[in-house]
C-alpha cells in the first residue's frame, strides 16, 4: 500500500504528514505500523530524518548503505540503554537477596 505510493529516491521523500493525508490513514503512528509491516514483509522502505526528511524507495547503493547505517547506530544505542537497564536490575536485585 504505502510501498506502491513512494517514489525513487530521497530528494523524493514523502513526509509521513503527508502519506497520513494521502492515503487516509488515522494518525502518524498507523502509518509508522504499516511500512514496519511491509518492511517485514521485505519492502524495502528507507526514510531520512535530514530535513525535509521522509519516506521512499531507494535509487542506489548509497542511499541503502547510509539507512543501514542508520539503522545500526539506532541498534547501538537501544542495546546500550538495554543493557544499562539490566545491569542495574541486576544489582537492585542482588540487593534485595
Amino acid at each position: 500500500m504505502i510501498f506502491e505510493f513512494l517514489k525513487i529516491g530521497e530528494e523524493n521523500a514523502f513526509s509521513p504528514e503527508y502519506i497520513k493525508t494521502s492515503l487516509g490513514f488515522s494518525s502518524i503512528r498507523a502509518v509508522q505500523k504499516q511500512i514496519e509491516r511491509e518492511r517485514a514483509d521485505g519492502k524495502v522502505i528507507l526514510s531520512s530524518a535530514v530535513p525535509p526528511g521522509g519516506y521512499y524507495l531507494p535509487s542506489n547503493k548509497q542511499e541503502i548503505r547510509r539507512f543501514i547505517k542508520t539503522l545500526e547506530n539506532r541498534a547501538k544505542m537501544t542495546l546500550g540503554a538495554l543493557d544499562s537497564a539490566k545491569k542495574m536490575l541486576n544489582e537492585l536485585e542482588i540487593e534485595e537477596e
